[in-house]
């Protein structure tokens, strides 16, 4: 009986590298699948080449660089608001680099890295729209929000009165906004601010951002190896430079614009 054990015990330690951590499966695939936004310029979004570009698509290159050995090693898969979570915690993808506020809620159900990013929430009229320029002027009025995001939460919280309209892409509500369907549209400063850029019909109101919170990369509960790896990662690529460079890269014409990490909390409590 004792052989037999020892010998159950041999076949179980030979096995369990097979059943490691989420990282040890990662390098055992040579891929990281990372869910990245695509209609949230300048984060993610498709190029004229119909490629996805933007600064967390990069920020995932960078990570891969580090944790596989090269950029490529990196495949990308769109993820909305809504589904980004869902789509981490059925194994879908292996982490959310997504414009994704730390929020108490949110760390119930998964883990965050450090933050990497500090967001506030702006309001995007059309330029000849003379009623909204504050947060309670959206009361009464017809908001567009994005399904998940935390720019929906803000609305009901800071103009309770407001009537959301609730899309699931940006580009749903933006066009929305567009063509009379709403009269307002909230979501985070940076977004809103390329939009206001891309289109001179549009302007952005509500100065100073309200209700900041930490941009983190999602993993899964649980998942310390990974989640490990990443925060270090994330270090490498500051100590390096390389973050320094991708700011300058894709907010260098809203730097001004932005909210200082200094006055970032921990996390946005809704």
């Amino acid at each position: 009986m004792k052989r037999i054990l020892v010998l159950v015990l041999a076949l179980v330690l030979a096995v369990l590298p097979a059943f490691g951590g989420a990282l040890d499966t990662i390098k055992q695939r040579g891929i990281l699948i990372v869910g990245v936004k695509g209609d949230f310029p300048p984060f993610g979004f498709v190029d004229e080449r119909g490629q996805l570009a933007g600064f967390d698509i990069d920020l995932a290159r960078e990570i891969a660089r580090i944790l596989l050995g090269s950029p490529d090693k990196v495949q990308l898969v769109t993820v909305t608001s809504a589904n980004r979570i869902p789509m981490l915690q059925t194994a879908q993808i292996d982490v959310v680099i997504a414009t994704m506020t730390i929020t108490s809620a949110r760390k119930q159900v998964i883990d965050f890295s450090v933050p990497y990013f500090c967001s506030g929430h702006l309001i995007l009229v059309r330029r000849d729209n003379t009623t909204i320029s504050r947060f309670s002027d959206l009361n009464g009025k017809r908001v567009a929000t994005v399904q998940g995001s935390t720019g929906d939460r803000v609305v009901a919280t800071l103009a309770p009165q407001a009537q959301r309209i609730t899309f699931g892409q940006n580009s749903e509500a933006l066009l929305a906004l567009k063509d009379g369907r709403a009269e307002a549209f909230v979501q985070d400063d940076v977004l809103l601010l390329a939009f206001a850029k891309q289109d001179p019909s549009l302007k952005v109101v509500g100065w100073p951002p309200q209700m900041p919170g930490p941009y983190g990369i999602g993993v899964r509960k649980g998942e310390t190896d990974l989640l490990g790896a990443i925060n270090v990662a994330l270090a490498r690529i500051r100590s390096r430079g390389v973050y320094g460079k991708l700011t300058a890269k894709w907010f260098g014409e809203f730097a001004k614009e932005l909210l200082p990490p200094a006055k970032c909390p921990p996390e946005l409590r809704l």
